[in-house]
C-alpha cells in the first residue's frame, strides 16, 4: 500500500509542476520550466535558448492535459497534449497556434522532480516568420 501512495504522490507532484510550469508561461515567467530541467538533459543549451526567444518575442496563452503518466516514486514518463497560443509582443493577433502530443520523462533528484527528456523540443521554439 506504501508503494501506491508513493506512486499517488508522484503523480500529483507532477501535475503540480507541469501546471506551475504552465502557468507561469503564460505570465511570461520561463524561469520555472528552465529550473524544473536537468542539467544533463540532451540539447539542454538550444531548448533553453529557444524557450527565452519564445517569451522574448511573444506572449503565451497555454493549456495542458494529461494524456498518459507512468513510472514511480523515482522516474516518470508524462504524454501531455499541450495547447499554445503564441501572440507577437508587438502586434496582438496570435502568431501561431500549436498543439501537439509532448513527452517528458522525468526523474527525482533529492526532493525535486527534473525534467530528463522533451519530445519534441521544437514545440517550445519561436515561430519562424516566413520572410516577404
Amino acid at each position: 500500500m506504501g508503494g501506491i501512495a508513493l506512486a499517488a504522490d508522484a503523480q500529483q507532484q507532477i501535475f503540480d509542476l507541469f501546471t506551475n510550469i504552465a502557468g507561469a508561461l503564460s505570465d511570461d515567467d520561463p524561469a520555472m520550466f528552465i529550473e524544473a530541467l536537468d542539467p544533463g538533459m540532451p540539447h539542454l543549451q538550444d531548448f533553453r535558448r529557444d524557450l527565452l526567444a519564445l517569451t522574448d518575442l511573444a506572449a503565451i496563452t497555454n493549456s495542458i492535459e494529461v494524456l498518459s503518466d507512468t513510472g514511480d516514486e523515482t522516474h516518470r514518463a508524462e504524454e501531455l497534449d499541450w495547447f499554445l497560443e503564441i501572440v507577437g509582443k508587438t502586434d496582438p493577433h496570435p502568431v501561431e497556434r500549436r498543439r501537439e502530443v509532448v513527452k517528458f520523462r522525468l526523474e527525482r533528484k533529492g526532493k525535486k522532480w527534473k525534467i530528463v527528456s522533451i519530445d519534441p523540443l521544437h514545440f517550445f521554439a519561436p515561430p519562424t516568420e516566413p520572410r516577404p
